[in-house]
């Protein structure tokens, strides 16, 4: 059986906390441990908050990553890692990539598209069959090669 990676984030998720008066020293904060996923809470559509739906969210070789080879097919099982620390005045850093073939059933549009959604209501706010949390999204999207595609 093929495994699909549909998204995988390196350990240099961090956020630098900020103060509001400027500080000539600025000191990161990794949000990723590399080990576990120990401090981050789990919403999918249709579930309930805390439940890692077909075990999508890993931690394997100290990286974070999305997978789908639980899934027999995608059917808008929409998922988010929320961290359970909140987060003010900050500054983030991401280092991401796409590799494999995305999950079968998944939207068209959503082909290589993965985001941080910040100042994101609670993971047990989040209504079951919400797909997407009220919040500000960065996006991340994924190249196919050939054709440019903006962030």
């Amino acid at each position: 059986m093929r495994k699909n990676l549909f998204f995988l984030l390196i350990p240099f998720i961090s956020f630098m906390s900020c103060n509001s008066s400027e500080s000539a020293s600025e000191e990161w904060e990794p949000l990723f441990n590399g080990k576990n996923l120990n401090g981050w809470n789990f919403k999918f559509t249709g579930q309930p908050a805390g439940i890692n739906y077909k075990n999508t969210f890993r931690v394997e070789d100290g990286l974070l990553k999305i997978r789908y080879d639980e899934y027999d097919h995608f059917d808008n099982d929409f998922g988010l890692l929320i961290t359970e620390k909140t987060w003010s005045h900050y500054k983030i850093r991401v280092e991401y990539r796409f590799i494999d073939q995305q999950a079968k059933g998944g939207a068209e549009w959503a082909w290589r598209n993965n985001g941080i959604m910040i100042h994101c209501q609670s993971p047990e706010s989040i209504e079951k069959n919400q797909d997407f949390p009220v919040s500000i999204e960065v996006q991340l999207l994924g190249g196919n090669g050939k054709d440019e595609r903006p962030n």
